[in-house]
């Protein structure tokens, strides 16, 4: 925390002098705007091209316009950016066949032209900012390489373009923003040219396509014009415009663009886990494994039915038969292996019954996988009691065997209670 607020009076004076987006920000606000540039200067390697010497002021003013950027959202690194090439000016890409002011890769690099970079910055508010439109294009394509990125902002990014499409294609007056139909079918391309006005004009953005503006706000959880309140958004306030696609209460989460996501895991877990963890289970737990198996099947066909609108809504499966084998083969054996584990955590005590039963023969298995050649002994009582549970029937490793049904062992005594879920469970077992 020290080390947070020395940072921030280090560069609390140059950046409410350079930077305006950091200017309009309470104190509360500002130190989580240095926060944030802390991070991302301490994390991601700025280099001068060409021998153009930088110096930290540069590097924070390079990183703060990327924090304004993400400063809505609870993702503000650009996931699998590590570089940040700064050219003296204009430089020219292979690739393009001609120079040009910023370049976003795929992934690792992110170059910018200085002096074009300078010259945005020292005039603002023309609709032109080369670093956030070079951030905007990494950050979308942080969603599309589908490893780490902001899971609200890549949930709503399809349908902030669709909105925006629509909304474009509805005006036919003219409007200042329809330089945004030269690309219409580009999304990083349209959503680089709105963080542009977004930042630099964003009344202009409002005016012409207010439906898009307010939806862009809830895209990045911010409002420029809000300016009272740490540039919050309000999805009341902005509401209230009439819009005519209202905005949502809340985004729903949607895995489109994630390359694994955690509910996948299930169907390795279930045929290697769960078995043996049943397998010992099963000792203690009086219900036939049929049912456990025939349970588990009809309760991953269920879940297979049920989930599979709201999954797909989510994007996390697109075929019922893969969902149907992943419900019977993964989140079925894990849930009924985790309800039976729960059920084995505690026996009721009011529900308690102690019985004893005489032996009436045993029959004795010899394990020769170690050294000590474990007995292992399975008794039958005379009043046939647990027939169906040969493993509840079953001791291990005794020192001295018993000779015959008489001499050694009388009978066991069980104790059987209920678990936490209603389901038997043997909570004692002596022999006498």
């Amino acid at each position: 925390m020290q080390k947070q607020v020395a940072f921030f009076q280090t560069w609390d004076n140059f950046l409410y002098k350079y930077h305006l987006y950091y200017r309009n920000l309470s104190d509360k606000g500002k130190m989580r705007f240095a926060k944030r540039v802390e991070s991302v200067f301490n994390n991601v390697e700025i280099i001068g091209k060409e021998s153009l010497e930088i110096n930290d002021e540069i590097r924070i003013l390079v990183i703060s316009n990327l924090v304004e950027l993400t400063f809505g959202l609870k993702e503000f690194w650009l996931y699998g950016y590590e570089y940040i090439s700064l050219y003296p000016e204009a430089f020219f890409v292979k690739s393009k066949g001609e120079a040009v002011s910023g370049s976003t890769y795929q992934n690792k690099i992110i170059s910018l032209s200085w002096q074009d970079f300078a010259m945005d910055h020292l005039h603002a508010k023309t609709g032109k900012n080369i670093s956030l439109a070079q951030y905007a294009l990494a950050l979308v394509r942080t969603v599309f390489n589908g490893k780490h990125y902001d899971l609200k902002f890549g949930s709503y990014l399809d349908t902030w373009f669709e909105i925006i499409k629509k909304e474009c294609a509805a005006k036919a007056d003219g409007t200042s923003m329809q330089h945004l139909n030269e690309n219409a079918d580009d999304l990083p391309i349209v959503f680089s040219k709105c963080v542009e006005m977004f930042f630099e004009k964003p009344e202009l953005f409002k005016r012409d396509l207010p439906n898009s503006f307010a939806h862009f706000c809830l895209l990045l959880n911010q409002n420029p014009l809000n300016i009272a309140e740490d540039y919050a958004y309000n999805r009341e306030d902005l509401n209230k415009r009439n819009l005519y696609e209202p905005l949502p209460q809340s985004i729903p989460y949607n895995f489109k663009y994630k390359q694994w996501h955690w509910a996948y895991n299930f169907v390795f877990f279930g045929p290697t886990i769960c078995p043996m963890v049943l397998y010992f289970l099963h000792s203690a737990l009086l219900v036939q494994p049929e049912n456990i198996a025939l349970f588990i099947i009809l309760a991953g066909i269920f879940m297979g039915i049920i989930l599979y609108e709201p999954l797909k809504r989510m994007d996390l499966f697109y075929n019922r038969w893969l969902l149907l084998a992943n419900g019977i083969f993964g989140y079925s054996p894990c849930l009924v292996t985790f309800l039976l584990v729960f059920n084995q955590m505690h026996g009721y005590s009011f529900s308690a019954k102690e019985s004893k039963h005489k032996i009436a023969s045993f029959y004795q298995k010899v394990q020769t996988n170690n050294q000590d050649n474990a007995q292992s002994i399975t008794f039958n009582f005379s009043d046939e009691y647990l027939m169906n549970y040969p493993k509840a029937r079953t001791f291990d490793s005794f020192d001295i065997p018993p000779t015959n049904k008489i001499t050694l062992f009388n009978g066991v005594n069980y104790e059987i209670r209920n678990g936490l879920l209603g389901i038997p469970i043997i909570t004692k077992r002596e022999l006498y």
